[in-house]
């Protein structure tokens, strides 16, 4: 069985100058020079007004349930291996449905 590579970074050779940087401005942490670095970047190749970095997949799904406005009531599906947005789902007391995907299903 093949596994799926998980968490290779692309490496251009410049990550140990980065780094040194980070560490003699005294930030190395979100919402440094390099975080708005990589915002404008992304904003001109996008070309949209704002972009925003979370720090995590589960703060940008948990912030996209959010920005949805889901109310109470509102019917959600998810896949059944999804945790990351069960706490704001449960928070706004929608309906959870759980599915559940077959190979055999097309």
């Amino acid at each position: 069985m093949n596994k799926i590579p998980f968490n290779i970074p692309v490496l251009t050779g410049k990550e140990e100058e980065s780094i040194h940087q980070a560490i003699r401005k005294g930030k190395f942490s979100g919402d440094g020079d390099f975080t708005k670095l990589c915002s404008k970047w992304l904003e001109s190749e996008l070309d949209c007004k704002k972009a925003f970095l979370t720090t995590s997949c589960t703060h940008a799904l948990e912030m996209s349930a959010l920005l949805l406005d889901i109310k109470q009531g509102d019917e959600v599906i998810l896949p059944s291996f999804t945790f990351t947005l069960r706490l704001v789902l449960f928070q706004s007391a929608v309906q959870n449905l759980f599915l559940s995907m077959s190979a055999r299903i097309r």
